[in-house]
Formats: C-alpha cells, structure tokens, sequence
C-alpha cells in the first residue's frame, strides 16, 4: 500500500525515486558492470522501431486508452513518396514496415485493396496518416508503431540515407570498446558486458553472463545519454535491470556522464574547433540544442543543470574573447512548436536559426549537446523540423554520412545568415565521450560518491 501512494505521488519520477535518488552505491564482492546504449541497428530492423513506439505510447497514454491506441488492425503502408501525407492521396508505391511492398502471395500493396488512416493527432503538424492493408490479417505490431518503421524503412534507409545505414551502432560501439578497455586495465577483476536497453534480451543476456561469472553487484551505467530522463532511464533501462536481476545481486546505476568534465569537454572541444574555423569580427548566435520532451514532470529538468550549467560556462568561457557580436541561447529540437508548447515556453531550435536569420547574425552554430551518436531522429525527424527554418532545406534531399569518424556537419544558408550544425562528438572527441563513461563507472568501484 506504502508503494501503491509513493507511485501516485511520483508518477513517472517513482522509479527515479526507488531505483536511484536513495540507492546504496557501495559495491559488495566481485563487481559486474553493464554499459547500455539505446540499441538502434546499423541497419534497418522493425522492432527496434516498433519496440521503441511502442514505449512512447505505453508510457504517455492512460491504461484505459492503450488498447484502442495500440491495436492491430492490419498491416500499415507508407508512400515513401509522400511519407507525411495528412490528406488521402493517391499513392504511387507504399511499403510496410519490414520494406515490402508487396503482401504474402507477392501482389504489389498498390493493387490491393486498401484505406485511408487519418492522423491520429491531426492538429500536430509532425503527425501523418497512412493506408491499412487487411487481406493478410494482422501486422504483428500496432498500426500507429507500424506506420513509424514503414516511414523509416521506405523513406529514411529506402531514400534519405545513401548508405543504407545509420551511424549509431558503430559510433556507441566504439565508445564502449574504449569504455571497456580502460576499466578493464584499472579494475581487472571486473567483468564488463554490453546491452541494448531498447531490447529486453539483450538486458537479459548481459545480466545472466554477469550472474554466471559470479558477480555480487551489478552496475548499470547508460553511456548515450548525457542526461538521464524519466522516459528511456529511471523508468525503463534501470527497472529492467532491477526485474531481471530478481535480487540475485546488487544493482547499482552509474550516474548520468554528463555529470563527469570530460563529457562538457568533449562538447566544448567540439564547440571550439567550429569556431576556430569562423572569423571572430564576424556576429555569431551559439546554439546549445537538446532533445526536448512533452511531459509535465521529468527527472531530467531537476538535474540537467549539473550537466548544462558547467557546460555553457566552459563554452562562454571560449566565446569571450571573440570581436564580433555574439549570444549564446539553449534550444529544444521537440516539443516547442505551437501544438506542444501553445503557451510559448520553450525555445525551439527551429526559433533559434530564425533569430539568427531575422537579426543579421554572420553566422548560427548549432551543438546537440543531448546525443553522442547520430541517429534517424537527429539526422531526420528533428531536422525537418529545425532547418525548416533556412528555404533552401528539402527535406527529401539525401543525407550522405560516409566517414562514421567524423562529426556529421550540415550548413544552410539565408540571406547574410550560415547555419552550421556541428555534428556529434565522434571521432576525435569520442575518448573524452569513454573518459566519462569510465570515470562515472569507476567513482562506483572506488566507493566515490
């Protein structure tokens, strides 16, 4: 009953509250540590689309609602021609979410019979319909997951990403190799493993080796995100490792690495080498960009100052001596446009790159300072919504990523303004990115709080 009222109380910070904010971080016996990305694939897989939609609902919707908001009722199609129509039109192709565009018995969906879905959120402009297919019975996920991994499969890796592949995976991996590598050479008793925190499996499998390998505690240190949330860490990634130890060790979380110097440096660095490369008597509005999020109460804006405030310190500190006229603005890529935040709150990155256009800066410079890797989100979602801001932006324009060691850059020009988006800290910046991962992981095994 004392439970039941402490999650009422909470609502999505309980586990913050259970799992963390009062957890004993003092390791017993041989130490196991899991080091979890989000699990994105290089290449495309639709369960790690539907899964992560799938979350998102599960997690924003009242219980009641979930069964009608997540059911399926068929296979769900995409044009990858017009991926965001809010309007019936008549398609020229459409694709389901595993990149067919034919049913089972080989029939192209555009000769099939088929029905028009309006968006479930028509006045949400990032929100789109999509047609329902039958004849084959159901999709094997609900349709409005469907419809996100049938976009990504036909659009993103079918058109937007000449490589057919996203960087991710790659880039996470290495920076848990490094990761891996340096606690391994300081704590050579511990046993190291990866996860995917988006795949239960993966959580799973990682558990169970450490469990074998006689571990007493188990630390879970997330090396993606800079930030804790509610939504993929308190409340998904640290109870899962919680449920599937069944207290046959100790479980303690690492905390966010943003909170270690080495991760801001890895961003201040990274913040550094793009304004070396700009004159300093020309104007210029520093972006500092985060993801962003709908929710009313969430962990991350009570503790993101630990990481924001040290961060934009360090990068004013790099500003100061430039001649010409600059600012420095924080920005959230979603959830700041007129159907999430109607009373005008937040600041969008989209607003950011229109001050910078409307107020004659030379120059706009853009850091993610919320992602170590690029992703479909960054690269595509939130870009459409950002650069929108420049005319000349298409968004159904490829977007080349060859060297996965390299930040991706991206520029855009309007009148006198030059957008710069400076990419994520790979590459060269990444073992700082290991060095924090390393240092948060090892405040745990030092017994440092």
């Amino acid at each position: 009953m004392f439970e039941w009222v402490r999650h009422w109380r909470y609502g999505n910070q309980y586990s913050y509250e259970k799992y963390f904010r009062h957890s004993d971080r003092r390791p017993a016996g041989k130490s196991g540590i899991i080091l979890a990305d989000l699990g994105m694939p290089e290449e495309f897989d639709p369960g790690f689309y539907t899964k992560f939609m799938d979350h998102v609902f599960v997690y924003s919707l009242p219980g009641l609602l979930q069964p009608l908001i997540l059911a399926d009722r068929g296979i769900a199609l995409i044009d990858p021609a017009n991926p965001l129509a809010k309007e019936e039109f008549k398609p020229a192709r459409l694709v389901d979410m595993n990149g067919s565009f034919t049913n089972r018995s080989g029939k192209p969906y555009i000769e099939c019979e088929i029905t028009w879905r309006a968006p479930g959120m028509k006045k949400n402009p990032a929100d789109h319909g999509y047609f329902l297919y039958k004849g084959d019975g159901k999709g094997g996920a609900p349709d409005v997951c469907q419809k996100t991994a049938a976009k990504v499969a036909g659009w993103y890796y079918g058109h937007l990403l000449p490589e057919k592949k996203v960087a991710w995976a790659y880039q996470c991996a290495r920076v848990y190799e490094d990761s891996a590598a340096a606690l391994k050479a300081r704590f050579p008793d511990a046993s190291i493993r990866h996860a995917r925190y988006m795949y239960n499996e993966s959580v799973r499998q990682a558990v169970e080796e450490l469990l074998q390998e006689e571990c007493e505690t188990i630390i879970y240190q997330c090396i993606c995100n800079p930030v804790y949330s509610d939504f993929e860490d308190y409340s998904l990634a640290i109870p899962l490792v919680h449920q599937l130890v069944k207290g046959r060790a100790k479980v303690i979380c690492a905390d966010q690495p943003g909170n270690q110097p080495a991760m801001r440096e890895a961003f201040a660095r990274l913040a550094l080498d793009n304004l070396s490369r700009l004159p300093s008597d020309t104007s210029l509005l520093l972006i500092l960009s985060k993801h962003g999020h709908p929710f009313r109460r969430e962990t991350q804006d009570m503790r993101g100052h630990e990481y924001r405030l040290p961060l934009e310190k360090a990068i004013r500190e790099l500003m100061k001596d430039r001649i010409g006229r600059w600012e420095l603005v924080w920005s959230d890529d979603e959830f700041a446009d007129e159907y999430w935040d109607p009373r005008n709150k937040k600041f969008s990155t989209y607003a950011a790159y229109r001050k910078a256009i409307e107020e004659g800066y030379d120059y706009a410079l853009e850091i993610p300072t919320d992602f170590i890797a690029e992703n479909t989100d960054l690269m595509f979602l939130h870009a459409l919504k950002k650069f929108k801001a420049f005319a000349e932006f298409t968004p159904d324009t490829p977007v080349p990523y060859p060297d996965w060691d390299k930040p991706l850059v991206r520029i855009y020009k309007e009148g006198k303004t030059t957008g710069i988006y400076a990419g994520c800290p790979v590459g060269p910046y990444r073992p700082l990115v290991a060095e924090a991962i390393t240092a948060s992981v090892s405040e745990i095994l030092e017994n440092r709080k």
